[in-house]
């Protein structure tokens, strides 16, 4: 079992911690594949609304709102013999892919919306104190590079999935049952390895009961932390109506078939992925806001572009450009946050951009749905994209400000 060692500040994380921390993205980007990906087209043969295609479809539902902050709060309040991050990872996970299993034997729009929502809640219990663990592990400075790798990771796994999709639904077959299966064995494997492998530092703060009162408290006095969970609810807000009906727009309005919507999506991912990981590494060099402001402009251009295009090879193009661009972001989204926060506030501030994200993700989808899927189709979806990028880089520019890191001197 390797512990983290947030005082070492002269080098990255090793290796083997690097690894053994990134495992668990393996599963998260399986997860997230699914969600985005292959959901819209299974809930669409079972004949559901748009609207509730885009709201199941969401890595974050609007019940998030008010689980994330208690399980992020309560990841910082508590301690346990394996820590306070991993418990909410050894209950959630299992219980996740328990349901993810079940949705493989549902045959109708209620039960399997009921079981979405189920392994989606219990996944989101995991993934919020996992996020968290980052910064427990690894000291401000190389946060960026780790961040990247997991995201990268994360997103490789993503595209290996898709590829199986990919294969699976060849010559117009249906997206295979066994699908769900093979997410749930992938969670339970990849989160273990996390699990077991990496060991959560101790500290002083760990152990102290703070007054719940102590957390609003801090969430006021941030406010540069909290202005920046204002940009990320309106990115949000414009991203998340395109990943819920992007393997819909290339079937009907590009009228490719699924297959060729998968391999797209799988060649978004592998780009991300990509992207990433450079921007992760050029994050410690450059600072965190200046990547995501490099980001969220790639982002808005692809945006512009997708309202006018009408064939795949015009997609394609737009797709891989947005596909840096989403990398970017990606990979400094967290750390950036962590950069204006004191460290034993890191759970705290990971149930609340989980909350953040919780209402404007189904806000979003209900938005598309109703006001720009109507009038302009799946394209209506990259319209709103790119009102709200630019909205949001330039509250990003304008109003959020990262302090310089002080280095603690290491003793020779």
């Amino acid at each position: 079992m390797i512990e983290g060692d947030s005082k070492d500040r002269t080098s990255g994380p090793s290796r083997t911690l690097s690894l053994l921390y990134a495992s668990a993205s393996v599963g998260t980007g399986a997860f997230y594949a699914f969600n985005n990906f292959v959901l819209p087209p299974i809930l669409k043969s079972f004949g559901a609304p748009d609207l509730l295609i885009g709201l199941l479809s969401s890595t974050r539902s609007i019940e998030g709102a008010v689980i994330q902050p208690t399980i992020g709060a309560l990841s910082d309040r508590v301690w346990t013999p394996v820590g306070r991050r991993r418990p909410f990872m050894l209950v959630g996970i299992p219980l996740s892919a328990v349901f993810f299993i079940a949705g493989a034997f549902v045959s109708s729009l209620l039960p399997l919306a009921i079981v979405i929502f189920l392994f989606s809640i219990f996944f989101n219990v995991a993934v919020d104190p996992y996020t968290a663990l980052l910064a427990d592990i690894v000291p401000l400075e190389h946060r960026g590079w780790l961040s990247g790798l997991s995201t990268g990771v994360q997103l490789v796994s993503s595209v290996a999935f898709l590829l199986v999709i990919y294969l699976a639904t060849a010559s117009g077959a249906a997206v295979p049952l066994w699908t769900y299966v093979i997410v749930a064995a992938v969670l339970l494997v990849s989160f273990g390895v996390t699990v077991v492998g990496v060991r959560e530092p101790v500290t002083v703060s760990e152990r102290e009961h703070v007054p719940l009162r102590a957390y609003v408290d801090a969430v006021l006095e941030h406010r540069q932390a909290v202005r920046y969970l204002g940009t990320l609810f309106v990115y949000q807000f414009g991203l998340n109506a395109i990943l819920p009906y992007l393997v819909l727009f290339v079937v009907e309005d590009i009228h490719q078939t699924n297959q060729v919507a998968f391999g797209l999506s799988a060649a978004l991912l592998v780009v991300t992925a990509v992207g990433a990981i450079v921007f992760g590494r050029l994050a410690d060099h450059i600072g965190t806001r200046s990547v995501m402001a490099i980001g969220w402009s790639l982002l808005a251009v692809s945006a512009i572009a997708g309202v006018v295009v009408i064939d795949l090879p015009q997609t394609t193009a737009v797709v891989l450009v947005a596909g840096v661009g989403n990398g970017a972001a990606t990979a400094v989204s967290w750390p950036l946050l962590t950069a204006l926060i004191p460290p034993e506030k890191t759970g705290v501030f990971a149930g609340l951009k989980a909350a953040a994200e919780s209402v404007a993700i189904p806000l979003s989808v209900v938005v598309a749905a109703e006001v720009f899927l109507p009038r302009f189709g799946y394209r209506g979806i990259f319209a709103m994209l790119a009102i709200t990028i630019v909205l949001a880089l330039v509250l990003l520019l304008r109003f959020v400000r990262v302090p310089r890191p002080i280095l603690t001197p290491t003793v020779a």
